[in-house]
């Protein structure tokens, strides 16, 4: 019986180990609805008048059809191989628990796991909670190997910089430090592209190659990159340019998982985590507009993970972005503690 039980206890720690992940790269992609994920573009759409363009690349005779044609990497590439949640035709529940429904209170619940009914706007204002990411920075395994660039520029009030010392790049803030040529005219041309969103928000091109270049040549234990095209352009009531730049984080995260496999650095050592701060209201009654706890569905969300820590996040129950801290903490080999509320981690 003691041998059996050593054994038994031997092959816990080495499947737990297998699942531990050395890095961590967190993409998420603002206000993207989980019935384009898992349905493709919506057909009633594609017939308007102003949208038929959308006929030719996206139209198919079925939903997954549809979202293999929309999102071809997350469904493709990733799903067979890793973990993708939130369809709710097949009672995959994934939701926020904060009452608001957009972003602020959304980015505040994936980032510390505390769905606070304080945090209440979208105002500029720096987050009293402490992120997963600060907790990180103070362990000297993680020290300015934490990098974050939004397109949004609340990030660095979310994850309150001035307080947690970590590296936020966010709306049309120059990146600093020894800078290669590709960063410098980065950095030059996020001033020149068209503000479509004016100047709170820069175009998540710029966003992605910044994040993408400081990978490849800073090697950060733990990045996140927050696109945010997707929301504006529904905002905007443009949902052709709303599905269109959907289709593109889709090319963009193909890109970074092939980068991530072919780097001996990062291979088999990373977990990508895949999500959105809040879903939308329905097609129907234009309520994919917009969102909020007044716009029934904007609870909805999903998420999707690849490499060894995947299935940490997978379970037959509902599951709260709020989890996604303290699982990302499990997955890293660690335990999340901080004197806020916070959520447990994602169990089977």
């Amino acid at each position: 019986m003691r041998f059996i039980s050593l054994a038994f206890l031997l092959f816990l720690q080495i499947a737990v180990k297998a699942q531990t992940s050395e890095y961590f790269v967190i993409v998420t992609i603002d206000g993207v609805r989980w019935q384009e994920v898992f349905g493709g573009v919506d057909s009633t759409m594609m017939s308007a008048k102003n949208y038929q363009h959308l006929k030719k690349q996206f139209d198919a005779q079925s939903g997954i059809e549809k979202a293999n044609l929309l999102m071809p990497f997350l469904h493709q590439q990733l799903k067979p191989n890793g973990v993708l949640l939130g369809n709710r035709t097949e009672n995959s529940l994934v939701e926020v628990a904060n009452p608001y429904w957009f972003s602020y209170p959304g980015y505040n619940e994936i980032f510390t796991g505390y769905p606070d009914s304080a945090i209440n706007s979208n105002d500029k204002f720096y987050n009293p909670n402490v992120s997963f990411l600060e907790v990180l920075s103070k362990q000297a395994a993680f020290k300015n190997k934490i990098a974050v660039f939004g397109s949004w520029d609340r990030f660095s009030y979310i994850l309150n910089d001035k307080r947690s010392g970590l590296l936020v790049n966010d709306g049309f803030r120059n990146l600093e430090g020894n800078l290669n040529d590709f960063q410098k005219l980065l950095n030059q041309q996020q001033h020149e592209l068209p503000k479509l969103f004016h100047d709170a928000e820069r175009l998540d091109y710029v966003t992605f190659y910044h994040a993408l270049e400081y990978l490849k040549k800073d090697k950060p234990r733990v990045l996140v990159i927050a696109l945010g095209d997707t929301d504006e352009f529904a905002h905007s009531s443009q949902y052709d340019f709303y599905v269109e730049a959907i289709h593109q984080s889709d090319k963009w995260l193909k890109i970074l998982w092939n980068y991530i496999q072919s780097d001996k650095q990062y291979k088999n050592k990373t977990t990508l985590l895949i999500t959105t701060d809040h879903g939308r209201g329905a097609i129907e009654d234009k309520g994919w507009i917009g969102h909020g706890s007044g716009t029934k569905g904007s609870n909805e969300i999903w998420f999707a993970a690849i490499g060894p820590s995947a299935k940490l996040f997978e379970s037959d129950s509902k599951i709260y972005q709020a989890q996604f801290a303290a699982t990302i903490m499990k997955a890293l080999g660690m335990k999340y503690t901080v004197n806020h509320t916070y959520y447990k981690e994602i169990t089977k």
